[in-house]
């Protein structure tokens, strides 16, 4: 039983740490899609651009 636990917690702490770096993933490329919106920065200009 003590060994079904411990498994138990290993494994939620794993689910749980993923969550936690995807979020801070999605929150890190959320805030540079803001900020390059913002400075109005595009990556598809390629001529003329003002």
């Amino acid at each position: 039983m003590a060994t079904t636990v411990q498994a138990d917690a290993k494994f939620l702490r794993r689910i749980f740490l993923g969550l936690v770096f995807l979020t801070l993933l999605t929150g890190g490329l959320a805030g540079l899609t803001t900020v390059q919106a913002m400075t109005g920065a595009s990556g598809n200009c390629t001529t003329a651009c003002d």
